[in-house]
């Protein structure tokens, strides 16, 4: 029944245009499939880049940079997942029954959810830090081994999700089994 469904989703006119289309003559042809790989890809290296920054200054990394300003990316990375999401979104309306039946893509799209629980789990731990002001005008910022293990979970699963991501394309079936 879902494949059934999936299959009369690939003839609607959304779908072929994804995976068929191009943006016209303005944008010198460009394939819309490819246009939107592009558009991903940026959504995942704002989502991923600021993850990986978090992180670093988590663990020590750049201590001048005050822990509060570094909470404040969490919200551009979160509007990378939200590009990404659209985007995918997108991409999979292309080709859903290739996509579903491709272990890496589930593998891909069970990293992403996790991985978001953690960045949630870590903004929250983020929120949670103490600084306190020393005698001598500095201030001195308590990481807890939350946050520190929170973030380096995320930054797993994030590359988890890059990895299986680069594989789907190595790894479904030719489309001729289900395009004619």
């Amino acid at each position: 029944m879902l494949m059934d469904w999936l299959a009369a989703l690939e003839q609607t006119d959304l779908s072929i245009w994804v995976r068929e289309g191009d943006l016209g003559e303005t944008l010198l042809w460009m394939p819309v499939f490819y246009v939107l790989l592009a558009v991903h890809a940026i959504g995942m290296a704002m989502v991923v880049g600021i993850s990986f920054v978090i992180t670093a200054r988590l663990w020590g990394y750049a201590r001048s940079l005050p822990l509060a300003m570094v909470h404040r990316l969490v919200g551009f990375g979160w509007w990378g997942f939200w590009i990404n999401a659209i985007s995918g979104l997108l991409l999979f309306i292309g080709q859903p029954r290739r996509e579903l039946i491709t272990v890496a893509f589930d593998l891909k799209i069970l990293a992403i959810a996790v991985a978001c629980v953690m960045l949630i789990l870590m903004s929250n731990a983020l929120r949670e830090t103490q600084a306190t002001a020393n005698a001598d005008g500095t201030v001195s910022e308590v990481v807890s081994q939350r946050a520190r293990v929170t973030a380096l979970l995320s930054m797993v699963f994030w590359l988890l999700a890059i990895f299986f991501g680069r594989i789907i394309a190595y790894t479904q079936p030719n489309p001729s089994v289900f395009f004619e």
